[in-house]
């Protein structure tokens, strides 16, 4: 078999090689409930700006149904380009008749109403009615002029002035036309850009006779220089930036949403439908081209078997509404090709940057070389994606503080943990430290892993015993590259008890307990907080008031310590209760007259916050606090943050320092 040719790129077209269909509906066979006063004008002005640039009259299909108020301005307004009916009949023969013709530029105009079901957008030809609402299946339509079928048009530009809301039907599915379609063609363009997002209705301002999108369109065409064919993705931008505008303002809800289909051997699809809760945006097309799916597949089937796809899921895609994670949760191609569907690009890449994070060193180095030269083609920024890695894979320095038996100061162990295999390296000396010496030590270690602090900083742990957890070991000053401060202000800083690692059952159940906490992901999770109110026994607390008992629940993996407590925490048998029940994280204040109201303080900080966030923000409230105007009650002053990972340790806990500096535990 002979090799296949590459196929010549298609010349760049001229106005005098430009074909266009044009389709304005203002009235409809169902009647005047239907009618819309402008879209018969607007393709009237659409198609006097194609001649105006140079496109022939006879290859501009115009094709109308005007309100009979309008119809003498239509006529006018149609000047020399002949006028046909905007009936079903009429459309299919006119597109149909696209398929025996060849042009350099394929444009394509509709105004009229349009509404989506079963994922799938459809516009109404004029001679719809309530009984029979025939139609146009655009998304199959965009289908077949991206294959074979319409193969003598390889640039296409399609611009929809339609609603895109759910068709109201009470029993009945809306009739449903095919297209042709032949074979992918690897080698078409396809811009197209709609009035709105789904869900969303399209304004039409009677008063001047014109959709929103359609003035917006006619406006911002004006504007784009006169060339040949016009910059399809200045047109989008400057059409989205000037909704953005007129959302801000009030004067509109919907925002036009695109599919941009670029083919150069190779597929490339991008849209952004920018779903909005309840509503289906989803076409038939896919993320990826063949050759990028393969090859990704090729290094997901050498991956070791990843745990926790449900949660890389959810969290990937927290802020796309509706999405759901696929029926066969432990299926990672299943869960792959879920993210595929093009409701945007982002979520699939940031799962795959969570799974590389989550995987072995190989797949990690497969999967990024596949993500940076993947990316860019698909819109999303690698500075996005490395970011995001970065906060997957931060460093943790971790120091270990004992007082000192023969004397004073402490005896130290640091060790940092700085990507996903867990690697460490433990810094020790068998002379003990003051705190000046500890603060020292840690910015050193800081500055050699911290990179950019404005970045991903570092996080801190001291662990330490149990009556030193009130220690102010994040005020410690450090000095870390030119920045100079407390340390719990350059990086997040926590704090964890020592007597919970030496014991192994209570180990156990703080493991149990932090796969809870993994489990709330990058989201809000109130019934996960244990609130512990009032004074006296741990009787008087509860999770919702002062009665009831101090008995975190297993759901329970966070706990709110809004109560005056003593200065020593071996004093305080309620700190004590949540330690025993294994519960990873605790936040409270230390012991201060200027705080009238801890609860109120605590809810400032976990009010609306995802708990695997609490380090940082923490950090945040930390350095707001210290602004020249805060006042002594802000909820970052004095604030303590217990975040105990019980993998955040040494393979085995071996507490006599070594002899030499430097020596490995």
């Amino acid at each position: 078999m002979s090799p296949r040719r590459r196929q010549a790129a298609a010349p760049p077209p001229e106005p005098a090689d430009t074909l266009a269909v044009v389709v304005g509906i203002e009235a409809y066979a169902a009647g005047g409930g239907w009618s819309l006063d402008g879209p018969a004008l607007d393709a009237c002005r659409f198609a006097g700006w194609l001649t105006e640039r140079g496109v022939p009259a006879d290859q501009v299909t115009l094709l109308l149904a005007p309100l009979e108020k309008n119809a003498a301005a239509v006529a006018a307004a149609a000047g020399e380009v002949p006028v046909r009916p905007a009936d079903s009949a009429t459309v299919r023969d006119a597109l149909t008749e696209l398929r025996r013709r060849t042009s350099g530029l394929l444009v394509v105009y509709w105004g009229g109403h349009g509404v989506i079901e079963d994922e799938e957008r459809r516009l109404l030809y004029a001679d719809a009615t309530s009984d029979d609402q025939r139609n146009l299946n655009l998304t199959v339509l965009l289908r077949s002029l991206r294959s074979s079928t319409y193969s003598g048009h390889p640039r296409q530009l399609v611009l929809v002035d339609a609603c895109a809301l759910p068709a109201r039907r009470a029993a009945e599915r809306l009739p449903d036309e095919r297209f042709a379609e032949g074979r992918p063609d690897l080698w078409r363009e396809q811009w197209v850009l709609t009035a709105a997002s789904p869900g969303e209705a399209a304004a039409n301002d009677d008063a001047r006779g014109t959709g929103l999108f359609s003035a917006v369109l006619r406006e911002e065409l004006a504007r784009l220089p006169r060339q040949w064919p016009p910059d399809a993705e200045s047109l989008r931008d400057a059409v989205l930036d000037e909704f953005e505008k007129l959302r801000a303002a009030g004067q509109t809800r919907q925002m036009p949403s695109h599919l941009w289909f670029r083919s150069r051997g190779a597929e490339h699809l991008a849209l952004d439908l920018g779903t909005p809760p309840g509503a289906s945006g989803r076409t038939s097309s896919e993320l990826l081209s063949h050759a990028e799916f393969r090859a990704l597949r090729e290094i997901l089937d050498g991956a070791p078997a990843p745990q926790g796809l449900r949660e890389l899921f959810r969290d990937a895609t927290r802020d796309v509404p509706g999405c759901a994670p696929p029926a066969l949760s432990d299926d990672l191609l299943s869960t792959v090709r879920a993210l595929r569907g093009p409701v945007s690009p982002r979520p699939l890449f940031h799962f795959l940057v969570r799974l590389a994070a989550a995987s072995d060193r190989v797949t990690q180095d497969r999967l990024w070389e596949w993500l940076n030269e993947t990316a860019p083609r698909w819109g999303v920024e690698l500075a996005e994606l490395h970011e995001l890695d970065e906060q997957l894979r931060r460093t943790h320095v971790v120091f270990r503080l004992r007082p000192d038996l023969l004397g004073e100061g402490f005896q130290v162990t640091g060790w940092s943990v700085h990507d996903a295999e867990v690697r460490q390296e433990v810094y020790t000396d068998s002379e003990p430290w003051d705190l000046p010496r500890v603060a020292l030590e840690l910015g050193e270690v800081i500055a050699d892993y911290a990179g950019d602090l404005q970045a991903v900083a570092p996080v801190v742990e001291f662990l330490l015993p149990l009556a030193l957890l009130d220690q102010e070991v994040e005020a410690l000053p450090v000095r870390v590259q030119q920045r100079s401060g407390p340390v719990g202000e350059l990086c997040p800083v926590v704090v964890r008890p020592l007597e919970r690692l030496d014991d192994g059952a209570a180990r156990d159940a703080l493991r149990a307990r932090w796969k809870g906490l993994a489990a709330c992901g990058d989201g809000y999770a109130r019934d996960a907080i244990h609130w512990v109110l009032g004074g006296g026994t741990p009787q008087d607390a509860s999770d919702h008031g002062p009665e009831g008992r101090c008995t975190p629940g297993d759901a329970h993996v966070c706990a709110a310590l809004a109560y005056t407590r003593p200065h020593d925490p071996v004093e305080d048998p309620k700190l004590r209760a949540v330690l025993d029940a294994g519960m990873p994280v605790a936040l409270w204040h230390r012991a201060a007259p200027e705080r009238p109201d801890r609860k109120a303080a605590l809810e400032a900080v976990l009010n609306g916050r995802a708990l695997r966030d609490l380090p940082d923000v923490v950090r945040g409230q930390r350095t707001a606090a210290r602004h020249p105007n805060a006042t002594p009650e802000h909820a970052g002053n004095g604030l303590v943050l217990l975040w105990d990972d019980p993998d955040r340790l040494p393979p085995e806990l071996r507490w006599q320092p070594p002899a030499l500096s430097g020596a490995a535990p």
